[in-house]
């Protein structure tokens, strides 16, 4: 009996065996198809892009020697243009035109001329400062020592106390006169304040103020600053010639602005004089004859 249950179990054992063979044999071949896909044996060609071919007649950056001949070709239109606009007095776009020109032709002698002049009747003596230091750093030099010269010292007058151009006079060995030896001009409010603006050397910013003062008298802001820069040196003799100055030009008005400018004066320490410009700070007749003991410059401009 037993030996027959031993049959029977190894009977069935081999059938279960057939069983999942037959099974896992026909799942295979099921899956063939999808795992040649999923797994391909060689990666898809890469997509083919369109090439477009570029014309070299519509080329976007032009070969050097064009560029050379369309510069020479245009280099006559432009001095042209500048020539009109300078004798218009178009300072600005005269500038402007020349700039351009003389980067491409920096050795022409002639549009250096015309641009320095341009930026001297426009008061822009950084660029004019500038074009001259970039000339002077190249090969191209326009001129000889004695244009040099004239240059610069046509700079000096404009600008006295321009640190570069004094830096230019004196490699070339120029003699450099004071200050106001330099103002043969006449010096308005606007150009005092903005070249005082430029420079911080204060004797250099008194003697343009002053000179302004005399061409200007009634200009506040010309006041105000040279008792700021006198201020901040504690120089208490110039603080009060400046206030008496700034007194007769407000006349008999700017009570508020005379207190507060002799309570700063004050605070820089004692002097006989300020108990006398607190009684006769509004009186014309008194300042002028303080000013006389002075020896003020009073502008004759200045209404009596």
């Amino acid at each position: 009996m037993q030996g027959l249950m031993l049959i029977l179990e190894i009977v069935v054992v081999v059938l279960v065996a057939i069983e999942v063979y037959i099974r896992f044999t026909g799942r295979r071949k099921g899956k063939k198809p999808a795992h040649s896909t999923e797994f391909p044996l060689a990666p898809p060609a890469p997509e083919e892009k369109p090439v477009v071919a570029v014309s070299p007649s519509v080329s976007a950056t032009p070969a050097p020697q064009q560029v050379v001949q369309e510069e020479a070709l245009s280099g006559e239109d432009l001095l042209r243009e500048a020539d009109i606009y300078m004798q218009y007095g178009h300072y600005s776009q005269a500038a402007t035109v020349l700039r351009w020109y003389v980067d491409l032709q920096p050795g022409d002698g002639r549009a250096i001329n015309q641009l320095l002049d341009a930026y001297l009747a426009l008061e822009d003596m950084n660029a004019y400062t500038q074009l001259l230091e970039s000339l002077g750093e190249s090969s191209a030099v326009p001129g000889d020592e004695l244009w040099w010269k004239q240059r610069v010292g046509d700079g000096l007058r404009r600008d006295p106390g321009n640190l570069e151009l004094l830096v230019l006079a004196e490699k070339m060995g120029m003699p450099i006169p004071s200050p106001e030896a330099q103002l043969q001009e006449p010096m308005t409010a606007a150009k005092a304040l903005a070249l005082v603006s430029r420079n911080t050397d204060p004797h250099y910013g008194i003697a343009i103020l002053q000179a302004a003062i005399q061409e200007e008298p009634l200009r506040l802001p010309l006041y105000a600053e040279l008792l700021r820069i006198t201020h901040n040196q504690r120089d208490i003799d110039g603080y009060i010639d400046a206030l008496i100055l700034m007194n007769l030009a407000l006349a008999s008005g700017g009570g508020g602005i005379r207190e507060r400018m002799l309570r700063a004066g004050m605070n820089l320490g004692p002097h006989p004089l300020w108990e006398r410009l607190a009684r006769d700070g509004k009186n014309p007749a008194a300042l002028r004859q303080l000013a006389a003991e002075r020896s003020l410059r009073l502008s004759p401009k200045l209404p009596e």
